[in-house]
């Protein structure tokens, strides 16, 4: 269905006041609204700017995906739509439908195979007539990123065939116009007596002019940027069970397609560059389970073996690995894969598992704890490290190696230069220090020759795009330094000027982190740096002095500003300037774009500056609202981005460069209107340490200052800056959500909080309670006596130090808290596998020192020593797998506060992470919750499940959601 987009505006604000204008109560979010909430999501704009295709899918159920045309301001929608893309030049725009959830869900109830599972559909709309092809059952397609008019579809294995009642004869193509049917010179058919081919057949397709090529039995296709080419495999197999692979080139040109290789074996990785000159793949011979692979190499004619285990340049006993992806330079000069210990056939297994020992050893001097050992074991199994065949002199040269395992060359892979580093040395400290340190090389990569530029460097440092320089941010002097990476000594370049290049708020043990680099310019003697607000043009010779390109409007009025890319598809990496889409310089006279935030009113916005001429930036837009993406189509000057706020979902909007000209053109909830949503302010107040402090104070939409309401006070570290945030009604994996609380009558407190080291449990108090008793002072309508807590993880743990320090507050929800400081700091993340030791020590957890250097401070911060003291009725989650916070920490505090006969239940989701990840468990914790502060703050009356619990035998059967009254 088609609709102008203008239309669709006008009917949206009519049904909009339709609620008011009638005089009809707005009604309260319920939980069983989240299901039909919806995200937009996966916004695109074509290059000449005149498509936008983007998803709106709800929380559970059947989405739309939408393709709007700029010009005739005209909409289309399609159900169950995803995965769009809108082709180079526009001129076809393609998709896949999904299954409606309805038959999924029914499918995966009756237990159906894989095979029989509902598949995924595509469509193909050419823009230009707007014609339409739907087809059936498509696994996957390829649309050329960079050029040409065709595509690619791979089927799906087709359905069991009915009996054929037509006398054999099988309809027609819906198209009108049979595909040409070619095996590439595969070899005939499949043969019936061996196993059935894995392949399925690909249809290379030029929508516009409707010429269709089938391929059968594919199982891999690619395609050259410029899509001048196709490649394709294929596979069939014979009665000796072995598969035989043909690898064909399909030229776009001609129609007309070339088999390059055809052996039996197994091959993998098949890949093509982006001009469509070189196609590279590895293949194996061998018939055994573990296979040694070689790696093949094609110029357009019959593919040839150019590396093998032994050849020159390969690391001994070392072979072409299997897990390392094959990837062509920019220039497709360069052929990058992966190499590895040659594999080996493991002895036979002769023991049972019941004559086999199990056992872990820790060792002392291991790099890694056991646990982290283990999680990270597959990953170990299947690294690889990177080697290049130069395809020009025909010579391999191994870059990594097991001392230095990662490489990135640069100038999109085709420099003479690469920086690799290795962190090996510093595995162990991983354990308590927060830095994470590595050694730095350049690495010639035409002769393998490598030569140590920095060393236990704590961040990553930022080299140039060819190489020649790197900027790296120094600890001690807390600036940033430069040195040619070839030879010659480090200069400070920021030591001198009067302001900070490091977070200032950074209030942890741990190093500050510098604010960033925001790119190289032209010639690589300048790079772009940020402060907390501004951006500096430093010469990295010395030979200038460093010139504050915004002029210091961002310090003088608190707007933080910071360099972005808009050009779609595309991002400045100045890091190693890496992969081919990536911008490697800034223009030594271009005008950039700077997105802007304002500090005090939480303003967002977009600016513009010439990089060879410092000034005040010049404002392009800046409203109440929170920006995200900005977007520029890559030949046109229209831009697409979103904006919103705490009431609007931030909409999807295309405007000219200067956005005084811009049109929404989704509509992601219009039933919005129909609930009572809320509003949210800044607030200010003086902790009780004598600090300035900013939070947010939500309000239902329906507020009545003349009413008492309670208020549930949430944090977690700083929030503030969220201010134009939009909180979508959703199941809770761990907090409130602030949308529904607030549609149901509840006042929402977000205070931030600044801390001390040392003393993280008080400084959460100086902050939390001191700015709950403004509130109390400053607004009449919050009502003292019905005050609540919720946190999660960090926030859980300063809830239940919290309720040990005061009796403010009439119940508490503590998620995933760390009771018992003392037992957590030799504890394990199991998630991670690391211990937690860098947690108290340098980040978070902001002790500052080991637990022998300050056990005072471990104790007095711990809530487990101060149970007694809690008279806060509390609901604690924490999740039986939780990998942060070991689920002992909960129980600890749970047992202590029921020994002590205090009011306390515990929620703990079996096979659970930190945050819930089931949308079921998200749902229940969701209503629990709610349950839980109706009761102490609205006086409801208590679940069935806080009167008088659910029995272990009763589990899965009584939900205990039922009110009840109190014995």
């Amino acid at each position: 269905m088609k609709t102008t987009g203008h239309i669709l505006l006008i009917l949206f604000y009519i049904l909009a006041g339709s609620t008011e204008a009638t005089g009809q109560l707005k009604k309260s979010l319920d939980h069983s609204d989240y299901d039909s909430w919806k995200s937009l999501s996966n916004s695109k704009i074509s290059n000449d700017g005149m498509w936008v295709s983007y998803e709106i899918n709800p929380q559970e159920g059947d989405g739309y995906l939408y393709l709007y045309d700029i010009k005739n301001v005209q909409s289309d929608s399609i159900a169950r739509g995803f995965n769009a893309t809108i082709s180079n030049q526009s001129e076809f725009f393609v998709y896949q439908v999904k299954p409606t959830f309805a038959e999924t869900r029914k499918a995966k109830k009756d237990k159906k195979k894989p095979d029989e599972m509902p598949k995924n559909h595509l469509g193909i709309h050419v823009l230009p007539t707007g014609q339409l092809d739907f087809v059936e059952r498509v696994k996957s397609y390829k649309v050329p990123e960079k050029g040409g008019s065709w595509m690619a579809y791979l089927m799906e294995k087709p359905e069991p065939e009915k009996k054929d009642t037509l006398d054999g004869k099988k309809e027609e193509e819906s198209s009108g116009q049979p595909a040409r049917s070619e095996r590439a010179r595969s070899g005939g058919s499949r043969n019936n007596n061996g196993p059935k081919a894995e392949g399925t057949e690909l249809i290379i397709y030029h929508p516009v002019k409707e010429t269709r090529y089938s391929f059968e039995d594919v199982t891999d296709y690619q395609v050259a940027d410029n899509g001048s080419v196709f490649g394709i495999v294929q596979v069939t197999a014979d009665t000796s069970k072995m598969e035989e692979y043909t690898v064909s080139l399909f030229q776009t040109s001609t129609g007309e397609s070339t088999e390059i290789f055809k052996d039996k074996g197994t091959l993998k990785n098949f890949s093509i560059d982006q001009e469509g000159h070189h196609f590279a793949f590895i293949f194996s011979s061998d018939t055994a389970k573990v296979k040694v692979y070689d790696l093949y190499l094609s110029n357009g004619g019959t593919a040839e073996m150019i590396v093998t285990t032994g050849s020159s340049g390969m690391t001994e006993g070392w072979s072409v690995s299997e897990n390392g992806s094959l990837e062509f330079s920019e220039s497709g000069n360069r052929l990058f894969f992966g190499t590895a210990e040659k594999p080996e056939e493991e002895p036979e297994d002769t023991l049972l598992d019941e004559e086999k020992y199990k056992l872990d050893i820790w060792n002392w001097q291991d790099p890694y704890l056991q646990p982290q050992q283990k999680i990270q074991a597959q990953r170990e199994r299947r690294t690889t490290f990177q080697a290049v065949f130069q395809i020009n002199s025909q010579k391999v040269i191994q870059l990594a190696d097991t001392e230095m395992r990662s490489v990135n060359v640069l100038m999109k892979q085709d420099g003479d230069l690469a920086v690799g580093s290795s962190d090996l040395k510093y595995r162990m400290q991983t354990s308590w220090d927060a830095n994470r340190y590595a050694d730095y090389y350049i690495i010639d990569v035409n002769a393998g020759t490598r030569s140590l530029v920095l060393e236990a460097a704590p961040f990553r440092p930022e080299f140039s795009p060819s190489g020649k320089m790197v900027v790296y941010w120094c600890i001690e002097s807390k600036s940033w330094k430069a040195k040619p990476t070839d030879k010659g000594e480090a200069i400070d370049l920021t030591a001198k000027l009067n302001v900070n290049f490091f977070n200032e708020l950074h209030d942890t043990p741990s190093d500050p982190r510098p604010y960033g680099i925001s790119g190289w310019i032209e010639g690589e003697r300048y790079i772009l740096i940020q402060d907390r607000y501004d951006i500096w043009k430093v010469d990295v010779t010395g030979g200038e002095a460093p010139v504050l390109l915004t002029n210091g409007y961002g310090r003088n009025n608190r707007i933080q500003f910071n360099y972005t890319t808009l050009e779609s598809g595309s991002g400045f990496r100045g890091r190693f300037g890496g992969g081919s889409d990536e911008k490697l310089y800034i223009g030594e006279k271009e005008e950039i774009y700077l997105t802007a935030f304002d500090e005090q009113n939480k303003q967002s916005g977009l600016y513009t500056l010439r990089v060879d001429k410092p000034s005040n930036p010049e404002k392009i837009v800046m409203e109440d609202v929170a920006f995200r993406s900005f977007e520029k189509a890559r030949e046109k000057d229209i831009l697409m981005f979103q904006k919103g706020d705490f009431v609007n979902y931030p909409e999807l909007y295309v405007s000219d460069m200067e956005l005084k000209k811009s049109v929404r053109i989704s509509n992601t909830n219009p039933q919005q209107n129909q609930y009572n949503w809320g509003t949210v302010e800044l607030v200010k107040w003086m902790s009780f340490d004598g600090q300035e402090l900013q939070g947010l104070l939500y309000k239902p939409e329906d507020f009545d200052a003349s009413k008492k309401y309670p208020m549930i006070v949430y944090f977690y570290e700083r929030s503030s800056d969220g201010l134009h945030n939009y909180n979508q009604p959703a199941p809770s994996a761990s907090t409130i959500n602030r949308t529904y609380a607030v549609s149901n009558g509840y006042l929402i407190f977000v205070p931030d909080i600044p801390y001390v080291i040392g003393y993280p449990g008080q400084s959460a108090y100086n902050a939390v309670v001191s700015g709950t008793m403004a509130m109390i002072q400053q607004f009449d309508f919050i009502d003292p006596d019905r005050l609540g807590l919720d946190g999660q993880s960090w926030g859980g743990y300063q809830i239940a130090y919290l309720i040990t320090q005061t009796d403010l507050y009439a119940c508490a929800f503590s998620g995933a808290p760390v009771s018992n400081m003392t037992s957590a700091y030799g504890g394990i993340r199991w998630g991670s596998g690391m211990s937690r030791m860098f947690q108290y020590e340098q980040t978070q957890s902001r002790i500052g020192g080991t637990l022998w250097e300050k056990p005072i401070h471990y104790i007095e911060n711990s809530p487990i020593f101060f149970v007694p003291k809690i008279n806060t009725p509390v609901l604690i989650m924490h999740n039986d797998d939780d990998g942060a916070v070991p689920w002992y920490q909960g129980i600890e505090f749970f047992v202590a506060l029921r020994r002590l006969q205090k009011p306390a239940w515990m929620l703990s989701y079996n096979d659970e992470a930190h945050n819930l990840r089931k949308r079921p468990n998200r749902k229940d914790l969701s209503i629990r919750k709610m349950q839980f502060f109706d009761h102490y703050l609205k006086g409801s009356l208590a679940p069935e499940w806080m009167v008088q619990g659910i029995p272990a035998v009763e589990k899965g059967t009584n939900d205990g959601y039922k009110l009840v009254e109190e014995k």
